[in-house]
């Protein structure tokens, strides 16, 4: 994993973070109001609420997929919230590993083709990038899936693809947005097992999740409540659930 990641102090820093979509106009909606909190390394975070609550829309501040309206994000005290897009771009492959509720795979293309894809960027040679997707592909189990297409995988084999992907780049931090949604009990117990892994090699983790399968399990360190956008403490918890 990228060595630059490590401990002492927080590893992600939120100040007073709001983010309004369609600011002034009559659909304007506030998805998150003034959010402060501090992530630490090593911790396996799980953003709980209801749908509608924010915890998407945080994942996406946090992960710089998209920019606050107001306050400052921090990555390990650098001020990354207002940083140019091309330097976004590149925190993004370097840092962050996402995991999608849809998975986001290229479903006519080749399961080896789909976890190289995202490193195109970064200018490896293609030895490199295939010699990487072919050892995660041995990780989870798919090296005879190298050449199938993602459209003839089961979900449970979709769901790998799309976590090696995440890998790619040996991201010190993984996102993960509702990754149960379209698992059963059983997948949703495996899912758990490789993520437990991935935090044993050291590796944070940030989870937006309403399944109490995920927030539930041994595996998460804190939970971080939502309910219309903002914090709720721990008394009301179990309301931003239903």
């Amino acid at each position: 994993m990228n060595a630059d990641i490590h401990n002492g102090g927080p590893l992600i820093r939120i100040d007073e973070v709001s983010k309004i979509y369609h600011h002034d106009k009559p659909d304007e909606v506030r998805a998150l109001q003034n959010i402060s909190l501090e992530l630490f390394p090593g911790e396996v975070v799980a953003l709980t609420g209801p749908s509608g609550s924010g915890k998407s829309t945080l994942l996406s501040l946090i992960g710089c997929m998209a920019r606050p309206t107001s306050g400052t994000i921090y990555l390990q005290e650098r001020r990354i919230s207002r940083l140019p897009e091309a330097f976004l771009a590149r925190i993004r492959r370097e840092s962050f590993g996402f995991v999608f509720q849809q998975y986001h795979l290229l479903r006519d293309v080749s399961v080896l083709d789909n976890l190289m894809f995202p490193l195109y960027p970064a200018a490896l040679p293609f030895m490199v990038m295939r010699e990487r997707a072919l050892a995660l592909l041995e990780k989870f189990t798919l090296s005879n899936k190298q050449k199938t297409k993602v459209r003839q995988l089961s979900g449970g084999e979709q769901q790998r693809v799309a976590l090696a992907r995440a890998l790619m780049a040996d991201p010190p931090i993984i996102i993960a947005d509702e990754p149960t949604a379209h698992l059963d009990a059983e997948l949703s117990s495996e899912l758990l097992g490789i993520l437990t892994e991935l935090h044993a090699e050291g590796r944070t983790i940030i989870i937006a999740s309403h399944d109490p399968v995920v927030y539930r399990s041994p595996l998460i360190s804190r939970r971080i409540a939502l309910r219309h956008g903002k914090l709720v403490d721990e008394n009301q918890a179990a309301g931003a659930e239903q």
